[in-house]
């Protein structure tokens, strides 16, 4: 009975050096877990912020680059055709003359080539857009879509619309043309529709149009790889200014894109 009695204490110190051995294994486990999880987190932030960086740098050279050639239509094109209409207008006929008819056809095709050019370069211009509403900025590019009469266009704005950061204002009209685009191109329509909801917390942006559709499964989504794509060019142009992009289309029955992106009031 003294032997047992003493073997007691032995039995009870081993179970608690065991239970000790144990929950010190378990601490480390969980710490080593949660170290492991936050490197891989801190990983990840680091890629998305190069990749941000990356995307950012790119979309600066490429606006650099339409605001020179914005500048180069406006600067030496422009005032080339200007010479050309003002020569052409020194030119004096009779009006029985059979190049009178002409000379007035052809005027008038390069004052319709100086004002396309001169709508071009506004579209293209950084500060232009930058500077306007962007309803304004979005209704100059459906009134030009408008003109080529194959098309029924339309713009409302619900709220009160309020001015915001020009560097993401500048992306959101970009996303807009590149939609637009996409459904000049592909589409098939007869009608585009634009609304832009202001609200007190976030600014919505839908367009939609009437036209074939398509399988909206086959698209690229927000964190695919299809970069050059157009349609995977606005996913992560929506990303670098913290916006939600969705896309709904079925064949036959039309498309609707849908941009949300956070404010403050």
């Amino acid at each position: 009975m003294q032997s047992i009695a003493g073997e007691v204490p032995i039995v009870i110190a081993i179970t608690l050096l065991l239970l000790l051995i144990t929950a010190f294994v378990v601490v480390f486990f969980f710490i080593y877990q949660h170290q492991y999880h936050t490197h891989l987190q801190e990983k990840e932030d680091m890629q998305n912020t190069y990749q941000q960086e990356l995307l950012k740098a790119q979309l600066e050279m490429k606006e650099q680059t339409l605001h020179t050639i914005s500048q180069e239509i406006h600067d030496n094109i422009g005032q080339i055709l200007s010479l050309v209409k003002l020569n052409l207008s020194a030119v004096l006929l009779e009006d029985d003359n059979p190049a009178a008819r002409k000379i007035m056809d052809t005027k008038d095709l390069v004052s319709k080539a100086i004002q396309d050019l001169r709508n071009l370069s506004k579209t293209l211009n950084t500060e232009y857009i930058s500077h306007q509403k962007l309803s304004e900025s979005l209704q100059f590019e459906l009134d030009l879509i408008q003109k080529s009469g194959l098309y029924e266009t339309n713009l409302r704005v619900d709220g009160a619309e309020r001015p915001f950061d020009p560097q993401k204002q500048l992306i959101i009209f970009r996303i807009a043309q590149e939609i637009l685009n996409n459904i000049i191109k592909h589409a098939r329509a007869r009608r585009i529709a634009i609304v832009l909801n202001y609200r007190p917390d976030s600014l919505n942006v839908s367009i939609e149009d009437d036209g074939a559709g398509f399988d909206a499964s086959a698209l690229p989504q927000a964190n695919g790889h299809e970069k050059g794509t157009g349609i995977g060019n606005v996913y992560h142009r929506a990303k670098l200014i913290g916006a939600d992009f969705v896309i709904n289309s079925h064949l036959g029955k039309g498309t609707l894109a849908h941009l949300s992106l956070p404010t403050h009031a």
